[in-house]
């Protein structure tokens, strides 16, 4: 069985029970967080040890860098947040573009080689006013033409070293002062101010994710998050911002979602969702997510192609990466930034 969930373990190691869950259900992808990474030859085990239980699932990691950063103890990986790099771009636009592509290059390097598959990367929520800090850092300020220009180097490095890109957080997480992780966000925006955070969107419909905001935007729907909504989903992400691919939740386990693991399976079912993204380390509610959430047919088509996305291409040769991160760190020092 090839389960439509995406899951996170709870340390180092896979406990027995989670051996034995990925053997069984074969998730599509297990999502490694901090907590699960405290030094590369202990990551290249736990990746090993994942391989060998599904080869077939797929390795995810949130790693946008600057305050969304799983290796700090790495710091070939620490970078700047998105928004320094906007400030930068309005004083210097080829030097954003340098530093962006240098920082998505090496990151995209590092992830490939110790055997991720997808990074959960472009950020393509607009910030503006209201934004709350912990996604306007993570953002590339409020100019469409700069979040389209940035995010798009970061999408084709990641393009180069085979990483899958997500678009997140659809139809755009810029809109609240909350955040999701911690309570319920909602907006009284109206569907045309809405409009500029759906265009982000659209410029990067063709990418084979995206997942979704847990805000209720209260002049579409005022009853249910984006996550669970008919009306967001159906007329929104998939006919406004024309998006086709496969639609994962944003992390079921978050403070946002208020549901049970079968209401979350009813509404999930009725709805244009492909994948459960739950990060709540519960074995017992991912097997009841693998045995009750259906999967789509636009799912089964993506694992009968998958290759498409998902090849086993050789590492570029002769690259020397250190060679890229000195570039970087020179840069910075000589423009005092």
């Amino acid at each position: 069985m090839k389960s439509p969930i995406i899951i996170s373990i709870i340390s180092y190691n896979l406990l027995k029970a989670e051996k034995d869950y990925i053997s069984k259900f074969q998730p599509f992808g297990i999502i490694l967080f901090s907590k699960n990474i405290k030094s590369l030859p202990q990551l290249k085990r736990l990746v090993s040890s994942i391989k060998l239980h599904s080869p077939s699932t797929l390795l995810f990691i949130d790693q946008e860098s600057g305050i969304v950063d799983r290796f700090k103890f790495f710091k070939d990986l620490n970078f700047l947040d998105n928004y320094e790099y906007y400030k930068i771009y309005l004083k210097d636009e080829k030097l954003a573009k340098l530093l962006i592509f240098l920082k998505s290059y090496i990151t995209s390097y590092y992830l490939r080689e110790w055997g991720f598959h997808s990074n959960t990367v472009p950020v393509l929520d607009v910030s503006i006013h209201k934004t709350a800090k912990f996604i306007s850092q993570r953002t590339f300020g409020p100019d469409l033409k700069i979040i389209k220009k940035l995010n798009n180097i970061i999408v084709l490095n990641n393009f180069k070293f085979n990483l899958i890109p997500v678009i997140k957080h659809v139809p755009g997480h810029g809109v609240t002062s909350k955040d999701s992780h911690k309570v319920i966000p909602s907006t009284n925006i109206s569907k045309r101010d809405l409009s500029k955070h759906f265009q982000s969107f659209k410029n990067f419909n063709y990418l084979p994710l995206a997942m979704t905001s847990h805000i209720i935007y209260k002049k579409i729907d005022s009853s249910f998050i984006a996550t669970f909504s008919h009306k967001i989903i159906s007329q929104i992400i998939r006919k406004q911002i024309n998006f086709q691919g496969l639609l994962m939740t944003d992390d079921l386990s978050m403070k946002a979602v208020k549901y049970s693991k079968e209401v979350i399976c009813k509404l999930s079912n009725n709805l244009d969702i492909d994948i459960l993204l739950d990060c709540s380390n519960d074995i017992e509610r991912y097997i009841y997510f693998s045995r009750n959430f259906r999967s789509t047919d636009r799912y089964n088509s993506f694992i009968v192609n998958k290759k498409k996305w998902v090849q086993q291409k050789k590492m570029p040769a002769n690259i020397n990466i250190k060679k890229y991160r000195n570039i970087y760190d020179n840069i910075l020092k000589n423009h005092g930034i």
